[in-house]
């Protein structure tokens, strides 16, 4: 009789055997040093990029070389130090649906600030997260901001909760198991997928920022699945102590659902015919 396990380990021995059979080495080093550039924020050098990934300079040279011909990375005259170039930025707005939602999505961005003095953003889902691809600060004097291109929790943000509301349950289970979502966390997520889909947005108060509250319209695509979701964190401002007029948090809600419109109609959206299923 075969042992218990023999079939699991084998069919895991094959496919490490598949794995180590496709493996490009020096391929994966050059994605190791763009993707190490991407999250520091000051240029390094050869021998702090060797470090950094366990490997020696000698190994890294001919990628370093490759990466800069391309012009993924470039090397600063004066401290002979690497940084990233913009270019994936680019290769990345090329692609069409990211291409035309940010055509359509940066005016819009700028006049929903301009008509309700509170910033605004437009984010999407990727590898396990919220990933902003578009905002705008507000015009006013003050305000909240986030950074471009910042990684935010599906499970504690408007915009996530109001993506995975429009998910199947299990799309909404595979997503937050690629997260770093606790069991309880996922739980107190998929609690509120009803109300959301119910109410066709999120709105409730930031898990991260007292004062603040979240305002998300998912954008539909032509599949009437969510392309993105755009988000206002709602800034409360006292009118009184300003001297002037505020845009109350209704007619703030309802210019942001007339923009999450104006972008699904122009990315050939529609709106699902029926929400998904608990």
């Amino acid at each position: 009789m075969e042992p218990a396990g023999k079939h699991a380990m084998t069919e895991q021995s094959a496919a490490t055997d598949q794995t180590d059979k496709y493996r490009a080495p020096a391929l994966e080093r050059g994605l190791d040093v763009v993707e190490l550039l991407s999250i520091r924020d000051e240029p390094m050098s050869k021998k702090e990029i060797a470090d950094a990934l366990g490997r020696s300079v000698n190994e890294l040279f001919r990628m370093l070389v490759v990466l800069e011909r391309r012009n993924y990375i470039a090397l600063e005259k004066g401290t002979g130090k690497y940084r990233l170039t913009l270019k994936m930025f680019e290769l990345s707005n090329k692609h069409p649906p990211i291409e035309r939602l940010l055509s359509a999505g940066r005016p819009e961005l700028a006049e929903l600030a301009e008509l309700t003095q509170q910033s605004c953003h437009i984010a999407v889902y990727h590898d396990g997260a919220m990933l902003i691809v578009a905002k705008q600060d507000s015009p006013y004097k003050m305000g909240f901001s986030i950074r471009q291109a910042a990684r935010i929790d599906v499970h504690g943000s408007g915009s996530g909760l109001a993506m995975l509301a429009f998910k199947t349950p299990e799309q909404r289970r595979a997503i937050l198991a690629a997260t770093t979502a606790t069991p309880e966390q996922a739980q107190s997520a998929l609690s509120q997928m009803d109300t959301i889909r119910r109410q066709g947005f999120f709105f409730g108060a930031s898990p991260q920022v007292s004062g603040i509250t979240n305002i998300s319209y998912p954008v539909f695509n032509s599949q009437s699945e969510v392309e993105a979701v755009l988000t206002m964190p709602f800034l409360t401002l006292n009118s009184d102590s300003l001297h002037h007029q505020v845009v109350s948090f209704e007619d703030s809600r309802n210019a942001v659902a007339r923009s999450a419109a104006n972008l699904m109609a122009a990315i050939g959206g529609r709106l699902p015919d029926t929400p998904s299923e608990t």
